[in-house]
Formats: structure tokens, sequence, C-alpha cells
């Protein structure tokens, strides 16, 4: 990831985690750049994954892990042998 510039670093310190931006919302933090300046900051943040794209052209921040870092599991896996799903006392002729 590249250093923010300051103008980034600027409105990514003023956006509230989780709210939807749109580009006025994001203008009133900086009133002296253009919409076009405006875009190309945006792009920064997104590619240095601070913010994400929400809808047409609303933005919000969201800091995303990087793709080759894995997801911690949530809870522990335990591994199920096919035997185990099926109660076979329930049919014992079945399986003979």
């Amino acid at each position: 990831m590249h250093a923010l510039s300051e103008y980034a670093r600027f409105i990514l310190d003023r956006m509230e985690p989780g709210r939807r931006y749109e580009p006025q919302d994001l203008r009133a933090f900086v009133l002296d750049t253009s919409i076009e300046d405006l875009r190309e900051i945006m792009h920064e943040l997104w590619v240095n994954r601070q913010v994400e794209r929400v809808g047409y052209s609303g933005w919000r921040r969201h800091c995303s892990a990087p793709s080759h870092v894995p997801h911690p599991a949530a809870r522990e896996i335990n591994a199920v042998n096919p035997e185990d799903l099926f109660d076979h006392a329930t049919f014992p002729d079945f399986f003979t």
C-alpha cells in the first residue's frame, strides 16, 4: 500500500465507518476540489483498500483485508465421517 495524499488522509479521517457517502457529502469535506479531483482521491482510497463502492456513485469507509490473507475461522471445524451422518441402527437390514 502506498502512503495516502494529504486530501485522501483528510477525507478518510472524517468518514465514519459503515456510513454511505455521496459525492456531494464528500465535497463538503474538501470544498476547494473539483468533482474530478474528488473522484481521483476516492480512487486512491479505493486502491489502498480504505473505502468501497456503494451503489452507483456512493462510497463507504471500509478497510478490506488483502486478498492473500485468509479470514480467521469464526468457530472450530471438526471433520465428519459419512457414517456419522446416518443412523444405522434405524435401518439395520439396509446396510447388509
